[in-house]
């Protein structure tokens, strides 16, 4: 019974923690934006344009979400189930947007612009623009399509594929069989990537559209009319709960990556044609999404000579060591938590965690922002609104639902009987989670440690609401100069954000491949 009051006390002690530093914010805000004074004034500002504004942003998002997914069915099937030349040096780089910050690619994008349509009058460019959002957001977005649609490929039985491959030919495998068991994937990519673009305002605020997260961030922050824009919120948060909870055995049971397979065999289609046609698929994407934006960043930096890429740097370099620090802080957080949330959802199927992580996932990031400001802007909880915990708050509520799934898919290949195995043998607790579990399951721990610290170095959507003033970080540092800084000092920024995150990622995917080398795992 003792023991049995251990294993529960710390599910316990982090469901209140997430509930009284995350979930009592978010609560708090809606309350008082409902019940409070000016609730009626605030109402009437929900007028035809704004629901205009909400239906052109959803729009854009849809059309984000389907060219997304349509890509990672094809690079999906190309990554995970051909034997294309160097398919695992393109898996990797082909992450590489999803970790940068969509401001950074945003500026990329522009900076094209400038060259190709250097002399176009506004109303073209502002229809540009529309496309451009479409472009940089799909860039971003394609990565985690492909994670989540390829690793349900994987899944997929080897003996159904042969067998059918006996009967028919490839293509009615391909649109009977693979794509009929990857729906619930290519549903969930759907879903997952609308949410994200429709949340995302850093994109249309630096190409100048009004879309509806610009208009919540305009009224909180230009206006300081916070009830109108919690008012506003409220619709965003409802429109991505239907849609998140219309597919939540789908998104629930989704993989954003699968570590630590072992005896894990898919099928895979070993033709020269296919896999000269993916190599080359594989080239231009590659090309398009990482090379082009690079190329144009460096040729806009020096348009000028160095000067601007120097000042850049300096500009930079007090940023460095907060921004790491921080990434670091948040991911450790996430990931202990959605170590718990896995845990005791598997094992224990205690799922509360699970659900309130769920929540503030789908919670978009500026709003997240602004109910964390409401309610630790109080003095006596100033030791944290003015200090880097509120900023660690922020990361816990956008990214701990990304370890939980992580370590969940690869808690489930984990036989329970190994830890029974060892409770009868009179191995505590707390020893068997961390001789045990934890060894197990360490390359799912680390993954989601080095995926959760890339996303809070590159976060500005919650950030850029709650950080303290002063405080020196990367994303804060490149948006809030680009605003009046000339054009070659922004790209200079930007390609040093650039570089500098690759590198970290470099690094830190070394050496997680030396981990699943020692581990003898597949990802």
């Amino acid at each position: 019974m003792i023991r049995q009051q251990n294993i529960r006390i710390i599910y316990l002690v982090t469901l209140i923690l997430l509930v009284l530093f995350i979930v009592l914010p978010i609560v708090n805000v809606l309350g008082l934006t409902f019940f409070g004074v000016g609730f009626s004034e605030n109402f009437k500002e929900l007028n035809n344009d704004l629901l205009s504004l909400l239906f052109k942003s959803s729009l854009l998002a849809l059309s984000v979400a389907f060219f997304s997914t349509i890509s990672g069915v094809i690079l999906g099937f190309i990554l995970y189930k051909t034997n294309v030349k160097y398919r695992n040096f393109f898996k990797l780089l082909i992450l590489i947007p999803l970790f940068i910050s969509p401001y950074i690619l945003a500026i990329a994008w522009k900076d094209l612009s400038f060259f190709v349509f250097n002399s176009i009058e506004y109303d073209i460019y502002k229809k540009y623009s529309y496309f451009a959002i479409i472009l940089v957001h799909s860039t971003i977005y394609i990565p985690l399509s492909i994670l989540i649609i390829g690793s349900s490929m994987t899944n997929i039985s080897k003996q159904l594929e042969e067998s059918a491959l006996l009967m028919t030919d490839f293509p009615n495998v391909f649109f009977k069989i693979l794509i009929p068991l990857i729906k619930p994937a290519i549903l969930s990519s759907f879903v997952l990537i609308f949410i994200f673009s429709i949340s995302e305002f850093s994109v249309p605020s630096y190409f100048g559209i009004r879309v509806y997260t610009t208009e919540i961030f305009t009224q909180f922050s230009a206006f300081y009319n916070h009830g109108l824009a919690v008012l506003q919120s409220v619709l965003l948060i409802v429109l991505c709960m239907i849609l998140l909870l219309s597919e939540k055995k789908h998104i629930s049971e989704s993989t954003f990556l699968s570590v630590g397979t072992k005896g894990k065999e898919a099928k895979i289609y070993d033709s020269n044609r296919l896999n000269i046609i993916g190599f080359w698929i594989m080239i231009t994407v590659v090309f398009i999404m990482i090379c082009l934006p690079v190329i144009v960043l460096i040729l806009h930096s020096f348009v000028d000579g160095l000067d601007e890429f120097v000042k850049a740097f300096n500009l930079l370099l007090p940023s460095f060591g907060n921004s790491i620090l921080l990434a670091l802080l948040g991911a450790v957080c996430t990931v202990v938590i959605g170590f718990v949330a896995a845990y005791y959802s598997v094992r224990y199927n205690q799922n509360t965690i699970d659900r309130i992580l769920l929540f503030t996932f789908a919670i978009p990031s500026i709003i997240l922002g602004i109910a964390l400001i409401k309610f630790y802007n109080k003095p006596y909880l100033n030791f944290i609104y003015s200090g880097l915990g509120i900023i660690i708050l922020g990361y816990i509520g956008k990214y701990s639902f990304i370890s939980a799934k992580i370590i969940r898919n690869s808690l489930k290949q984990i036989p329970k009987s190994m830890e029974d195995a060892a409770k009868i043998q009179g191995v505590g607790y707390i020893k068997r989670i961390l001789k045990i579990v934890i060894p197990l399951i360490f390359p799912a721990i680390y993954a989601a440690f080095i995926i959760n610290f890339l996303f809070c170095l590159g976060d500005l959507g919650t950030t850029i609401m709650v950080y303290p003033p002063g405080t020196e970080i990367m994303p804060i540092k490149v948006f809030t100069i680009m605003a009046n800084a000339p054009d070659s000092l922004t790209s200079s920024m930007a390609l040093i954000v650039f570089i500098f995150t690759i590198l970290l990622i470099s690094i830190l995917f070394y050496t997680f491949k030396k981990i699943l080398t020692e581990y003898n795992v597949n990802y």
